[in-house]
């Protein structure tokens, strides 16, 4: 049973159904995806950890179930990344920080056993930013993973769930999976050419997952397909696989808000543009509208301030102080600005969201999503970002649309819409586009992602 050459450019469910047919072996599978990381990632940059050993024993009895037909998901067999704040049995669990290096779990999360339950192959832990706290995906105490795409000046590679995206970007692993607080899946998934789900808070278990906020952390899949998004999804969250058959955008109703172009590079605007010229030419009804509560949203965020702060300091304060230089500055002074925030003030800021997030759902309530450009920039060049100042900016706008789902408690998805024109300085980036809507609508808008998948323009991934 030979690998064919191009494996890794596969779809997940692709390799998922060779599996399934007898044409491809899951030892052989991931035998080559084990070597496809030691080759492509020497310095550890993407993985911090393999698991070749724990992924070769569950490969095969992923053969085994092959050979007795007693497949347990389309997935099964298939390698698949997981970020490194989700616990695994027996190895550490760091969330990108130094001081978690010997935090070695007792056993998997919820999460991933689902997924072992499933089949799903463990091909080792990726990188984030520290305690998952940052949409630019930069962690020098530990390592992070270069954007893809820029294979001159390295630039921001999205985060906090930068190793799973980039570990799919480049063919390493089929799928990821991520955490996603204030979009650390999609911002990630966007700057990487990618489908990122941003799933409804408490739908998938958080048990055994690092935490940066207890109210607002959710799992995730990094996929390069809609369909293998959603494959992924049925079994994290432990839910059928939604009929993304027969999808179409005709007669859709989508929500896009005013004055976004002001707040968006000209480069990512153009390339948006042009995906809704794509939705209006196949007759989806894209109505441009003054959305009152996404501007309440981003002004009482920016008075009011950022309740993962607050959580993550009460969670990471005590580690951050007694071991204040093995953590980047920026991750830990940008965590402490939530230590003085009262009870009171935390409770009124949560009260606050609540209370937007419910208008917001009724002021959308007769479309079928919001739209929007998933990151109002393109990933910027490490060395823009070495000042206090150019880092907080950067990241605020690597974070700036995704955050909203997340704090008024809604669902989302990024898909791939399109690259930026090179210029003397920068080469074609990935720009995503976001779909927004009330909780627990992740299949319908999978099914939506699946129509718009086939409109937009592909992004090349860089694979090699």
């Amino acid at each position: 049973m030979k690998l064919p050459a191009n494996w890794f450019e596969l779809s997940a469910l692709t390799l998922g159904a060779m599996i399934d047919d007898g044409t491809l072996d899951p030892v052989s599978l991931t035998e080559a995806a084990c070597e496809r990381v030691s080759a492509h990632d020497p310095r550890g940059r993407i993985f911090i950890s393999a698991s070749e050993s724990r992924a070769l024993t569950e490969a095969i009895a992923a053969h085994d179930r092959a050979r007795r037909g007693l497949r347990r998901s389309p997935l099964d067999g298939v390698p698949v990344a997981w970020k490194d704040n989700i616990e695994a049995v027996a190895r550490p669990t760091t969330a990108g920080s130094k001081t978690l290096q010997d935090n070695v779990a007792l056993r998997d999360a919820a999460v991933l056993e689902r997924g072992v339950r499933a089949g799903l192959i463990t091909l080792g832990k990726t990188a984030l930013t520290e305690f998952a706290f940052s949409g630019l995906g930069f962690n020098p105490t530990m390592g992070s993973p270069n954007n893809p795409f820029d294979a001159l000046s390295p630039r921001a590679p999205g985060g906090s769930s930068c190793g799973s995206a980039v570990a799919v970007a480049t063919g390493l692993a089929p799928l990821g999976v991520g955490t996603d607080t204030a979009g650390s899946v999609r911002t990630p998934a966007a700057w990487n050419g990618l489908v990122g789900l941003k799933t409804t808070a408490g739908s998938i278990p958080m048990d055994g997952i690092i935490p940066l906020s207890r109210m607002r952390d959710t799992v995730g899949p990094l996929a390069r397909t809609v369909k293998d998004a959603a494959a992924l999804w049925s079994i994290l969250a432990g839910v059928p696989t939604p009929d993304l058959n027969g999808a179409d955008v005709a007669r859709l109703s989508l929500l896009l808000p005013m004055d976004l172009e002001a707040e968006t590079d000209s480069a990512v605007w153009e390339v948006f543009a042009h995906a809704v010229e794509c939705l209006e030419k196949s007759r989806a009804n894209v109505i441009e509208t003054d959305l009152m509560e996404l501007r309440e949203a981003h002004r009482f965020a920016d008075e009011r301030g950022n309740p993962a702060a607050v959580e993550g300091w009460a969670d990471w304060g005590d580690t951050i102080e007694a071991h204040p230089d093995e953590v980047f500055w920026a991750v830990r002074d940008r965590m402490k600005a939530g230590a003085d925030m009262t009870a009171r003030d935390f409770n009124e800021l949560n009260v606050g969201f609540e209370a937007i997030g419910a208008r917001f759902v009724s002021a959308t309530a007769g479309f079928d999503a919001m739209i929007m450009p998933t990151v109002a920039s393109v990933p910027p060049r490490l060395s823009k970002i070495e000042t206090p100042d150019a880092y907080a900016a950067a990241n605020m706008k690597s974070l700036r649309f995704t955050r909203i789902a997340n704090l008024l408690g809604l669902t989302a998805l990024t898909v791939p819409c399109g690259m930026t024109e090179a210029t003397d300085n920068r080469p074609p980036l990935p720009v995503g586009l976001m779909l927004m809507a009330a909780p627990d609508q992740e299949a319908k808008l999978l099914r939506l992602g699946v129509a718009l998948e086939r409109l937009l323009p592909p992004v090349p991934l860089p694979i090699s």
